[in-house]
């Protein structure tokens, strides 16, 4: 570790204040359930907009798993882009998930003209 970077509860910052969380204080197991409340919390709320319907709690999970990726995106994008850096990355991993099929098309261009 380097004199730039300080180890807090395992996750390492380094300057910049970037946070990596693949040495998260937490477990395994523990970071899959924060998961699946932070994701109960949201279907939840997308019920609530749908209307007092038992019915629609599967409908707001089907729109969540449907549209977590593009409204990531969006926030990514256009929210926090606007005044902040990201990594190219995050964007392309995005647009994997959003665009499978167009996803591998690009690596395979890549793989066969840019290396």
């Amino acid at each position: 570790m380097s004199g730039k970077e300080k180890r807090i509860n395992r996750a390492y910052i380094r300057e910049g204040d970037e946070v990596y969380l693949s040495n998260s204080i937490f477990s395994e197991r523990c970071c899959d359930e924060l998961k699946e409340m932070d994701k109960h919390e949201i279907i939840v709320k997308i019920s609530e907009i749908l209307g007092p319907n038992p019915s629609n709690l599967r409908l707001a999970e089907e729109i969540f798993e449907e549209m977590k990726f593009e409204i990531a995106r969006y926030v990514i994008h256009h929210e926090y882009c606007r005044n902040n850096s990201i990594r190219s990355q995050l964007l392309l991993w995005l647009d994997s998930k959003i665009n499978p099929d167009n996803a591998e098309k690009l690596s395979c261009f890549i793989q066969r003209y840019l290396r």
